[in-house]
């Protein structure tokens, strides 16, 4: 059994670093992929490559929960680990693997695995499928927060009717418009576009030699998944069937929104054609210098328009949609879950309640500019001051992500087929047809 699991991650942890290779810093936060892991170091526990900088000391018993966080995460988890042992006397170990997927994989194949991990939550029904992660359903049925969370999120949390993980920080798409660029072309700065005719209006209006209207991270499949999903959600489209066994990319709703895009290009004149050359950050570098009047990004841009970042006036709507009603978002962040072979069951369940109250979705995850994942946690004075968090609130209510255990594997046919119909290579229906053949192809595996 052992031997089987070591196998299953190790072409997982493979899979993720093909991925990698087109993915940007947003790729981090959001899609899950990581470099590659070395067959060689299969016999380490992956507890080397971390920073525990954070708490260190351990209980009276000489036990201490280890918890393992990602760099988006870090310093909330550190600071809400230091005041839960004060509150608690349980001592919290966070570290932060160089490498998370790599790392865990490492360590679940060596059986030295952490108490607890908050991971990207697109990847929780590949680890929950292999039994890396603890049955929590019980513990999350008794809890006050269980109905406080967006379908999407919740989604992802769960395998085969069970739970597995709690949505923990959330990052979710939503438009950004350079306001000033919009108030010097004629439109109203605080009426963004809300259906994709008025999208197009808008960039048509501010496309000049200097700006193009609307731009995308159109050589990074995680971006692209972030960005350009919701427009095939809210189109009435679906990346994959609900149980994430075959891929809907082929249905007409779907490419629809591809050629959505790619005329953006080539009939209206207001994205470049160079676009898939760009990645997250080259994308977003182009909305700072204000070369771009629109982009899609995530919740932390919103936090930077919250605090005055931008050398500009910005602005976040939600994504706009064919009829201006049906709004979609990505629903991409973290979730925190217990590993399966922790032999501290009934502390970690206590710290993951703890990463579940206002003392860290509020006092935490906002002081460093991210949202909380519960629904109620909005209802205060730093979120209630600025109407930017009410926009991030509505895109988490409409959050989706596509469910499969083989995400990351889906990056290369999913990549490919946009580059083909942006680069007019092929049609939008021959590009997503043939990559509905690869992924159903890749899932069936």
């Amino acid at each position: 059994m052992k031997k089987k699991l070591l196998v299953s991650l190790l072409v997982f942890s493979m899979a993720l670093g093909l991925a990698a290779c087109g993915n940007s810093n947003k790729g981090e936060s959001t899609s899950g992929s990581q470099d590659a892991a070395s067959a060689d170091n299969t016999e380490s526990s992956g507890a080397d490559s971390t920073n525990n900088a954070g708490n260190t000391e351990s209980s009276e018993d000489g036990k201490s929960l280890e918890v393992w966080v990602r760099n988006s995460y870090y310093d909330e988890v550190t600071e809400a680990a230091k005041n839960f042992t004060a509150t608690t006397g349980i001592a919290v170990n966070v570290s932060e693997p160089s490498d998370m997927s790599d790392d865990l994989a490492l360590a679940l194949s060596s059986g030295n695995v952490p108490d607890i991990v908050s991971i990207d939550c697109v990847l929780v029904p590949y680890y929950s499928s292999i039994g890396a992660l603890k049955d929590i359903t019980e513990e999350f049925a008794a809890s006050d927060f269980k109905d406080t969370f967006s379908g999407g999120l919740l989604d992802l949390s769960s395998y085969e009717g069970k739970q597995y993980a709690v949505p923990f920080a959330p990052d979710v798409s939503v438009l950004l418009y350079n306001k000033d660029i919009f108030e010097a072309n004629g439109l109203d700065p605080e009426n963004p576009p809300k259906t994709w005719d008025e999208l197009i209006a808008a960039a048509q209006a501010c496309t000049n030699d200097d700006v193009y209207g609307y731009m995308f991270s159109a050589s990074d499949a995680g971006g692209m998944m972030f960005t350009f999903c919701p427009y095939i959600w809210c189109n009435g489209g679906e990346f994959t069937s609900e149980d994430g066994k075959e891929s809907l990319l082929n249905q007409p709703e779907a490419v629809e929104a591809l050629q959505f895009i790619t005329d953006m290009i080539y009939e209206y004149n207001v994205t470049p054609q160079s676009i898939t050359s760009y990645d997250w950050t080259a994308t977003e570098d182009a909305f700072k210098a204000q070369k771009a009047a629109m982009i899609v990004q995530g919740s932390s841009a919103v936090g930077t328009i919250v605090n005055d970042g931008y050398d500009f006036n910005a602005g976040c709507a939600l994504i706009p949609s064919p009829d201006g009603n049906k709004y979609s978002s990505f629903s991409g962040g973290d979730s925190i879950a217990i590993l399966a072979d922790t032999d501290m069951p009934d502390e970690a369940w206590q710290f993951v309640q703890y990463c579940l109250s206002k003392e860290v979705q509020v006092d935490q995850l906002a002081a460093y500019g991210n949202i909380p994942a519960r629904s109620d946690m909005f209802e205060n004075d730093i979120f209630g001051s600025h109407e930017e968090y009410d926009i991030l609130r509505q895109a988490l209510e409409v959050g989706e992500a596509p469910y499969s255990l083989k995400y990351n594997e889906m990056y290369t046919p999913w990549i490919d087929a946009v580059q083909y119909a942006l680069n007019q290579e092929k049609t939008p229906e021959e590009a997503f047809s043939d990559a509905k053949e690869e992924i159903d192809a890749l899932l069936s595996e």
